[in-house]
């Protein structure tokens, strides 16, 4: 279980790093709103975001974070 969990926390790291990316290269603000604001990542990821893999990474971003947190609530039980 744990390497899974380390496996699915390096696979959000990746999309949120590729999405924080993004932010930055639109706009300061934006890349300072989602390193500071615990959930703009998310909003930023379905709104704003705009890449060829939009989905690919917007789905491993919440998936890998949703998966994580409930394996990891699962073994803490």
């Amino acid at each position: 279980m744990v390497a899974l969990s380390g496996l699915l926390g390096l696979i959000a790291l990746v999309a949120a790093i590729l999405v924080l990316i993004h932010a930055f290269k639109a706009s300061t603000g934006q890349g300072i709103l989602c390193l500071c604001l615990p959930f703009y990542i998310f909003y930023y990821a379905f709104t704003k975001f705009e890449h060829e893999q939009k989905n690919l990474i917007v789905g491993a971003l919440v998936g890998a974070a949703v998966l994580n947190i409930l394996i990891s609530l699962s073994g803490a039980m």
